[in-house]
């Protein structure tokens, strides 16, 4: 009778239906990825179009897509253009003709009252069931929001919509050339196909039956799977869902090497044996019976050599006797509660007339033992056999002759066994790969029962990515989007914008910080408040499934988008700080400036950077003059056109060791009468050495093509600088956002660097396996020596810290051992000769700090000093 762990087969797998998440979460995160099997977790698409005919080109077809996946990343153009070139001039004509049919397609009449358009998807990882007792249907869940765009004259749909589809699809393998095809197809009854609006999002039913309505056109007719080619070895032909919610499994009747093809009895397979294990591998009784070669055992017992016991006689003395020994019955196995039981009565035989026959008895218990370092599992005693024996024969000697061929019969039968458990684990790793190619699996515990012999054991996978967080501008600059954010592997729950906004745009201090928080939508319309001198910064939240399949929380750390400096002066940027401040918000009258700013942005252009941009007015203040900015506010009444123009207002050192409102005052800030306005100290004498000032005050103007085309030095006279306004050129409005970047992205591999502290060199890919940090410095930046401080006390946490280095971009070498006395600091500082290292990655803000992950990937980005609520572990990315 079948048990109901393996039913009619001889070995079954159970994998857990979290396990088989974890999988689908790694496709996912290989969306970005150029990889054969991946998810994607967003998309721009358009919905509604008619379909075209799909050509009948039958075995063409075939021959095809054999012949594209032996050329991997060679398209149906490319493929084209290869065969027609380079095939004799008749076949040529033929393959013309086959793939003309790739290209027909059908004018159709395309009515007005259809929903038709755009639409913009951000997709959450993908979770699959299987109904219980199924084994053809597979049921896929995910978190969807878009974005809808119609056409002119078509219906409409809720442009923002957010919920979860669910969609059930019709699984079936066929044979195919040496091995099998899965073909998985989306299910023809629509209660099977649904949309369930997310809670809180606004979504009407009416509306929600619209969208399912228009799922279910998508998935089957927008949604192409292409058949999944198994491997020749692929050792599981079915499956069946067992359970259901978080303990549900699918069982994989699974064919042992060289063993008959399985029966087909899926219904006989009826419970789950893995209780809380990632996976499972049972083999049932008659399977293992099969493995011990009981008749090898009686036949090594028939040909023992006889053995000769001393029998005492009745006349005071004793004689030896030889016996010839055979199993009287047995031996059998029988199968226990942890242990398997061989027992056996073997006759012991004599040709001596006068000497009685004698019998020796035995039970012994064998266990399954796992090493977990070789994952080798072997069939070994447990303990000593239990024996009985006639009167002449001595008890010691029984249990010895026992035992020595209870040994021989191990050493002969384990083999077979460990080869079945080896290559159930082999084939299912195999099986993994073809999904994730650095899946593994490994067995935990081994057990033995009544009906099965059965090993459990986790499934390990990729190791999880961090949330990507990427802003960019949309709807002409109207608005921000998230689209491009995402959790590998998980599912954002909520978005958290934050940003500074202004109460008066020429004031840089007047900034309050904003936030929003939406669960549904991934475009922020962009705030009336947001002026040049703002930041938009985006923290996402959710979850994430780990490689075990478990559900954890994540978040990215708030990630602000800097504006990249509006200006640019085209000179090499180690030469000399010419750098603006980065403000935080909320800044009070009496708090010191200095204490204020997040960060610094060179305004020296990188070479090659011919993108249009504002025009600049660079104007050192003579800080003994009361409202120095006066004679610009006339200028600029009097000038006939409004250029793109942004003020730059550099004031002497030590400057913003004043309050805010001190210097407002003097400075006669707020100014109605002014464009965008940055203040600016002349740190480390940059900004004079640059622009070559003898006297206060002085104008100079840099164009939108990084020009210097104009200077005054004394007295600001309005009229002639009105006058110059006038000639400028540029853009009537200013350039969108153009959020700071790095020349290396988060995800991408980190340029490698080799640098010396003192006389100890390092190179970065030395620290493979091990997170690192790198921060770019400058010792006269404020910010700079914050975030050094900060990075110390995360050095001091001791064995878990990433490996920290600071690289300071500063000409003075002797400024870093002056830094690293002051602030105490004891991980490595190097100097950053001509900033070439800080050039290799982009650098242009002063602090920049960079993660780097154990594999030599950026995981984040963080542009100034870190956020509050980042602090004290956590860096942000950008």
């Amino acid at each position: 009778m079948a048990n109901p762990y393996t039913g009619d087969y001889p070995a079954v797998v159970q994998i857990a239906v979290r396990q088989l998440n974890a999988l689908l979460g790694t496709l996912h995160q290989n969306g970005d990825q150029d990889t054969p099997l991946k998810l994607m977790h967003s998309v721009a698409t358009r919905i509604g179009d008619p379909r075209r005919r799909l050509p009948d080109v039958g075995a063409f077809g075939d021959w095809l897509v054999a012949y594209q996946r032996a050329r991997t990343g060679r398209g149906l153009t490319d493929l084209r253009d290869q065969l027609t070139a380079t095939a004799p001039p008749g076949a040529v004509r033929m393959f013309t003709d086959a793939f003309e049919g790739f290209d027909r397609d059908w004018e159709f009449e395309l009515p007005p009252d259809v929903v038709r358009g755009r639409a913009k998807l951000q997709v959450s990882s993908i979770t699959v069931t299987v109904p219980d007792g199924s084994s053809t249907e597979v049921v896929i869940r995910a978190a969807v929001r878009a974005q809808y765009y119609p056409d002119p004259g078509t219906t409409e749909l809720p442009p923002s919509v957010h919920g979860e589809v669910r969609a059930t699809f019709d699984v079936r393998q066929t044979p195919h050339g040496t091995g099998r095809r899965l073909l998985i197809r989306p299910s023809a009854q629509d209660a099977k196909i649904d949309f369930t609006a997310a809670p809180g999002s606004g979504l009407s039913p009416s509306a929600v039956s619209r969208i399912a309505a228009e799922v279910r056109k998508f998935i089957r007719e927008g949604v192409s799977l292409l058949p999944v080619d198994l491997p020749h070895d692929f050792a599981f032909a079915d499956f069946k869902g067992l359970g259901s919610g978080p303990n549900q499994v699918v069982a994989l009747p699974y064919q042992l090497s060289g063993g008959p093809p399985a029966p087909a009895g899926l219904h006989s397979i009826t419970q789950s044996f893995l209780g809380s294990s990632g996976f499972g591998f049972a083999v049932s009784k008659e399977q293992v019976n099969t493995l011990i070669d009981l008749e090898a055992i009686r036949e090594a017992v028939r040909n023992r050599p006889p053995l000769t016991f001393t029998i005492s006689t009745i006349f005071g003395g004793s004689v030896s006797v030889k016996y010839r020994l055979r199993f009287s019955s047995g031996p059998t196995l029988t199968f226990k509660a942890g242990a398997i039981e061989i027992a056996g009565r073997v006759a012991a035989e004599t040709d001596t007339s006068w000497a009685p026959n004698g019998f020796v008895s035995f039970r012994q218990r064998f266990v399954l033992v796992l090493d977990p370092g070789s994952q080798r599992i072997s069939l070994e005693r447990a303990g000593e056999p239990e024996v009985d024996e006639s009167w002449f024969i001595p008890h010691s000697r029984a249990t010895s002759v026992v035992r020595a061929e209870l040994d021989n019969a191990l050493a002969q039968n384990r083999p077979a066994i460990r080869k079945v458990f080896d290559d159930a684990r082999s084939g299912l790793t195999r099986g993994l790969r073809t999904f994730d190619t650095a899946a593994s699996a490994s067995y935990t515990a081994v057990e033995i029962t009544p009906e099965i012999v059965l090993v459990r054991g986790e499934i390990h996978g990729q190791a999880r990515r961090p949330p990507v967080v990427k802003v960019e501008q949309t709807h002409g600059g109207a608005a921000f989007t998230a689209l491009n954010s995402w959790i590998p592997a998980g599912t954002i729950g909520r978005f958290v914008w934050t940003w500074v906004e202004h109460s008066h745009p020429a004031s840089i201090w007047s900034g309050a910080q904003k936030t929003v928080v939406d669960e549904h939508r991934f475009i922020l319309p962009k705030p009336a408040g947001l002026a040049s001198v703002s930041q938009i910064c985006l923290r996402i939240e959710g979850t994430q499934i780990t490689p075990s399949g478990q559900q954890s929380s994540v978040a990215a750390g708030t990630t602000c988008q800097v504006q990249e400096p509006e200006f640019g002066i085209d000179i090499p940027s180690w030469w000399r700080p010419v750098a603006i401040p980065i403000w935080r918000p909320g800044l009070a009258d009496t708090v010191p400036l200095n204490q204020a700013i997040a960060g610094h942005t060179s305004v020296a252009a990188f070479p090659g950077d011919t993108s249009p941009q504002r025009n600049a007015l660079v104007y050192f203040v003579d800080d003994q003059r009361d409202r120095p900015l006066d004679p610009l506010v006339d200028a600029w009444r009097q000038a006939r056109s409004s250029p793109s123009l942004v003020v730059t207002v550099v004031v002497p050192t030590g400057t913003f060791d004043a309050p805010r409102g001190e210097v407002e005052r003097r400075l006669g800030l707020p100014h109605d009468g002014l464009p965008a306005v940055h203040i600016t100290q002349d740190d480390d004498g940059g900004w004079t050495q640059t622009f070559g000032v003898s006297r206060m005050p002085s104008m100079f103007l840099i164009n939108a093509r990084h020009e210097f085309v104009w200077k005054h030095e004394g007295e600001p006279r309005p009229g002639e600088l009105a006058a110059v306004l006038d000639t400028l050129e540029g853009p009537p409005t200013p350039s969108h956002f153009r959020p700071l970047r790095l020349t290396v992205a988060p995800g991408e591999a980190a340029p490698n660097a080799r640098f010396h502290d003192g006389e100890h060199p390092y190179a970065l890919h030395r620290f493979r396996g091990r997170d690192v940090l790198l921060t770019f410095w400058q010792s006269w930046s404020a910010p700079c020596l914050s975030e050094l401080q900060r990075l110390q006390k995360m050095h001091q946490e001791g064995r878990d810290a990433p490996f920290i280095v600071g690289f300071h971009g500063g000409a003075k070498s002797e400024a870093v051992d002056e830094i690293r006395k002051r602030l105490r600091l004891t991980f490595p500082l190097a100097q950053d000769h001509q900033q070439r290292i800080a050039r290799r990655y982009g650098v242009r803000c002063w602090p920049t700090t960079v993660k780097i992950d154990a594999d030599g990937c950026v995981e984040h980005v963080q542009f100034g000093t870190a956020h509050d609520h980042d602090r004290p572990k956590s860096v942000t990315s950008g």
